[in-house]
């Protein structure tokens, strides 16, 4: 199915039209098309260029998606539809391009659009169909097959595309001309690449159909297991080049192999890996442009869980915990009851963005959450806000969702307890916000000594199966300090207290929301009876953060969302002024507050060994190249006895290695050493307890 030289709009017909936007859409651009609102077209290289109701649209060859229009919506919209049916149903337009822009260089002569389009499908490699839709969604698609009976499997062929019906998922549309990438149909767009590739593969490989009944387990030499096998090799060598290289200059081309690594089509078969993959190349980045924030203990420890990673998918290819790929498909849930607990606006350092609702529910304390968000680039009409607060998800908001007692039916989540957004309704129960969440088991925590048992379990790192990103906690202070601000790290700093007068310290996310945060948390501070304090809990190194989400009395207050939604003011005025700001807002001098200051970590035996060993390991990562110090190396021999002293012969062990290997093997074994090394460290995460001053 390769692309056309020029537009060719005989595979666009209405019913692929629709597929790719609405009915109603392409009922107004048909009027457009009547009321002769489409100027005849003008041709660039192949891309035909039309005036339609005073916007200028630009139909390159290929799929429709490449289409781009002056107007503002995203997408397809009725100007670039009306612009396709002008030109498919114009016979000087499609046929005569010199007929309409006598001055335009006409493009050559080109074959018409095979009558037959099954024959365009038949002759898609492996090749294009992984490089379209990636490795990843290819398996996915091998497995909507396999579930699939043979009756299920519809196939009809009609003039200018192919009509493909898979069992109940969204029918598949192909129109010629348009190459792998034109399919249309409306799937979510999480599933369209799996059902597009599935669809294609219906035609390529009709034996696939209702393969399930062979073996569960994938055969020896299949394409996912070559894929793992080979992705792991090439990851592993090119990770013990980035431990000669990252700490010594974090050389572009080193962040540019990642990333023609992380772009290939295998490594979408491995999402875990591919993630990263991902991270390691932000982190290179911020390396060698010396980012203050990015420390070269942090870049070590990063490179060393990749690799650790690539190895143990190298010696077993099958482990779908290792490889990420068991946990993506949604499982029907239980009707019951859910119990809201704060909402996130969230972006990531590549552009992804979006809105995430936390859920619990109230038999077990579980967490959940439902997510709307967009990858980078793409839908520029999306916002955060708006999406919290406007978009239905299971009949409400995600605002709403995050804030409520609620009994979820009809809906489904995946092994990492993310909801579906399509499945299910969401009903609203009455009553008080507080007595709901204080009824779920586990949730609330009003001692830092339990809080502390309870993330140290849930915030673990391990490499088989998904260390939790986040959880969602509630807290029941018995009092709140002083509120502060951290000129260094730009975020601000609220002490709260539980029952036994030890403190903890809340992080408070130094971003354009800053100032509406800081103005609920002073309210609550002054209210009679302190609230509670929805939290979100994350591993930042060997320490825990703990970042306020929302204030709970009788209703949940949101801290993402202010009075009002649209108002924003730049972060960095109130960080200038931030003193003054603050005595307004607390109507006392900052003076006349109790100061407070982290309570220093108990360094035992193992904890100094730990952190010694971690420090020789990453001063020789430093060196680069053969990382040749016979000094340094005796310093680690040195450390690898201590470590065996006290009963950790695992570690010694790995460090004896390190420092007795070739200088060939060198590499490898100082990963492996930084590896355990930062695992040991994070296997008891400590709460950001702080002490009065």
């Amino acid at each position: 199915m390769s692309g056309a030289a020029r537009f060719e709009p005989a595979g666009f017909g209405d019913d692929v039209l629709e597929a790719a936007a609405s009915k109603g859409l392409v009922r107004r651009a048909r009027r457009d098309v009547e009321a002769g609102l489409v100027a005849a077209p003008a041709w660039e290289d192949g891309t035909a260029v039309l005036s339609s109701d005073g916007e200028t649209v630009r139909l390159p060859p290929g799929p429709l998606s490449g289409a781009r229009c002056t107007c503002p919506a995203g997408g397809a919209c009725r100007h670039i539809l009306a612009a396709v049916m002008a030109l498919r149903e114009t016979p000087v337009a499609a046929d005569a391009p010199e007929a309409a822009d006598a001055d335009a260089e006409a493009p050559p002569p080109q074959p018409a659009p095979p009558s037959d389009p099954l024959t365009e499908i038949r002759a898609v490699t492996p090749a294009a169909l992984a490089k379209a839709f990636g490795r990843a969604a290819v398996v996915r698609a091998e497995g909507i097959l396999a579930n699939l009976a043979p009756d299920e499997v519809r196939i009809e062929a009609e003039p200018g595309f192919a009509r493909i019906r898979l069992g109940e998922h969204p029918e598949v549309l192909v129109p010629t001309g348009a190459g792998p990438a034109g399919l249309v149909s409306k799937a979510d767009h999480r599933e369209r690449a799996a059902l597009h590739a599935a669809a294609l593969l219906a035609v390529l490989h009709p034996e696939a159909v209702g393969a399930k009944g062979e073996d569960a387990a994938p055969k020896a030499g299949s394409p996912s297991i070559a894929a793992s096998n080979g992705l792991a090799e090439a990851v592993s060598a090119l990770l013990r080049d980035a431990a000669r290289q990252a700490l010594s200059s974090a050389p572009a081309a080193l962040e540019e192999r990642i990333g023609d690594l992380v772009l290939s089509s295998r490594v979408e078969a491995t999402p875990r890996l591919a993630a990263e993959l991902r991270a390691l190349g932000a982190s290179l980045r911020r390396r060698r442009e010396r980012s203050e924030d990015e420390e070269p203990r942090m870049l070590l420890a990063r490179i060393a869980h990749a690799y650790a990673l690539a190895e143990a998918l190298r010696l077993s290819p099958n482990d779908a915990a290792l490889s990420g790929t068991s946990r993506d498909t949604p499982e029907p849930l239980p009707d019951g009851r859910f119990v809201g607990c704060g909402l996130e606006l969230w972006r990531t350092g590549s552009g992804a963005r979006g809105a995430t609702a936390h859920v619990l529910r109230a038999e077990d304390g579980r967490p959940f959450t439902l997510t709307l968000a967009r990858a980078a680039g793409t839908d520029p009409g999306f916002t955060r806000n708006r999406a919290a607060t406007e978009e239905a998800v299971l009949g409400q908001t995600l605002a709403r969702l995050a804030a409520a007692d609620l009994t979820l039916a009809g809906t489904a989540a995946d092994g990492r307890g993310r909801l579906s957004v399509r499945l299910g309704i969401a009903t609203r129960r009455p009553g008080s916000w507080r007595a709901a969440i204080e009824a779920v088991p586990g949730s609330v925590f009003d001692d830092w000594d339990a809080l502390s048992a309870r993330l140290g379990e849930a915030l673990r790192p391990a490499l088989a199966g998904t260390v939790e990103r986040g959880l969602p906690i509630v807290l029941r202070p018995a009092a709140l300090g002083p509120l502060s601000f951290d000129g260094v790290a730009q975020v601000g700093r609220l002490p709260v207290a539980d029952a036994e007068g030890a403190f903890v310290e809340l992080e408070i996310p130094g971003d354009e929301r800053l100032e509406e945060r800081v103005e609920a948390l002073e309210r609550a501070r002054g209210a009679r009876t302190p609230p509670l304090l929805c939290v979100m809990a994350r591993l930042r190194g060997a320490g825990i953060v703990l970042v306020p989400t929302a204030i709970g009395g009788d209703a949940l207050q949101l801290l993402e969302l202010g009075a009002d939604p649209h108002r924003r003011r730049p972060a960095t005025s109130f960080f200038a002024d931030w003193a003054r700001r603050l005595d307004a807002l607390a109507g006392r001098r900052m003076s006349a507050e109790p100061r407070f200051e982290p309570v220093p970590r108990p360094e035992g035996p193992r904890i100094r060994l730990v952190q010694t060993a971690g420090d020789e390991v990453l001063a020789l990562a430093e060196l680069g190249g053969r990382m040749e110090d016979p000094e340094r190396l005796a310093r680690i021999e040195h450390a690898a006895n201590g470590l065996r002293r006290i009963g950790l012969d695992t570690p010694a062990r790995v460090l004896q290695r390190l420092a007795a290997a070739p200088r060939h093997e060198r590499a490898h074994h100082l990963l492996v050493a930084a590896y355990a090394l930062d695992t040991l460290s994070r296997l008891e995460p400590r709460l950001p307890l702080v002490r009065r001053v």
